[in-house]
């Protein structure tokens, strides 16, 4: 709590409590974020990301994707904004979709496909091991022994 005290003279100069007086609203004045706000939600496997952009036109709005940094801007009538995201390893750079409808831009971004389970066949014989002779090459025969070729 702040707490002030006035003095009873009538001299006292009243820039110094103007200047206190802003100083004091400046520490609990909530500054709003710079551009709009990105909202993103889970919707069945899509993630939604809502922007609302009131009075802006869908051929100023611009989403891509590189890498898998989504990237959307904004720029209409001197008003310039622009945001990357980066995309989780869950979702995929390749199923991104946009709409602008009545000032409102969704993106979704779909999950990788996961694959398929397949099963393994087991095989229960050693591996064969292919020996290759060539001119001059040493080889071991069957009694341990090694030979000339």
């Amino acid at each position: 709590m702040i707490v002030r005290h006035r003095p009873t003279t009538p001299t006292f100069d009243l820039s110094f409590d103007r200047t206190f007086e802003q100083l004091a609203n400046s520490f609990f004045d909530q500054r709003r974020p710079a551009g709009p706000v990105v909202d993103g939600t889970w919707v069945d496997d899509e993630y939604v990301l809502r922007v609302d952009l009131p009075g802006i036109p869908a051929s100023a709005v611009d989403v891509s994707v590189t890498g898998s940094t989504l990237k959307i801007d904004v720029d209409h009538d001197g008003l310039t904004w622009q945001r990357n995201l980066r995309l989780g390893s869950a979702l995929s750079p390749d199923k991104v979709t946009a709409h602008h409808v009545d000032g409102r831009l969704t993106v979704r971004v779909g999950k990788h496909d996961e694959p398929e389970a397949r099963s393994i066949e087991i095989s229960t014989s050693a591996p064969a091991i292919e020996a290759s002779s060539t001119d001059g090459a040493e080889q071991t025969g069957q009694d341990g022994q090694t030979e000339q070729s």
